[in-house]
């Protein structure tokens, strides 16, 4: 696969650090396009363009910190962030946009009951996208 656009879906999660700097290698071979994303989610009874000052802080800091890790992993990443109702929505709509060949999502390691757990995200990019996705599923913690 020659990649030239990857679409880096980030939550502000613990894995998201890896979740870059795996991007990074997979964009390096080809000189790919690095994006990343991360969306604010909001509630239905708040208009789609509510100014959410909390969220909107803690998403700049985020997409901040994703550059720097980038850079450090000798890569550039291209930053965007966006509200919508779900978050799966955007990052489709943003992949399809922006014509990405690969969408990387991050799954923090969840157990429940025993089993691996898959969020709902996850879930709906993996059977909405019209191009490749990966999920970096994190290690189980020591």
């Amino acid at each position: 696969m020659h990649l030239k656009r990857i679409l880096v879906a980030l939550s502000g999660a613990s894995v998201d650090p890896d979740v870059i700097r795996y991007a990074v290698t997979l964009a390096k071979p080809t000189k790919a396009e690095l994006i990343g994303v991360h969306v604010i989610e909001v509630r239905w009874n708040l208009p789609l363009d509510a100014v959410l000052e909390n969220e909107l802080n803690r998403g700049e800091e985020l997409l901040d910190s994703a550059v720097k890790i980038a850079e450090q992993a000798g890569g550039k990443l291209e930053t965007e962030l966006l509200q919508a109702r779900e978050a799966s929505a955007a990052i489709l709509d943003t992949a399809r946009e922006r014509q990405v060949d690969l969408v990387i999502v991050g799954m923090p390691y969840r157990n429940r009951m025993g089993k691996t757990y898959v969020g709902k995200t996850v879930q709906d990019v993996y059977v909405g996208a019209t191009c490749a996705v990966l999920a970096y599923r994190q290690e189980q913690p020591q």
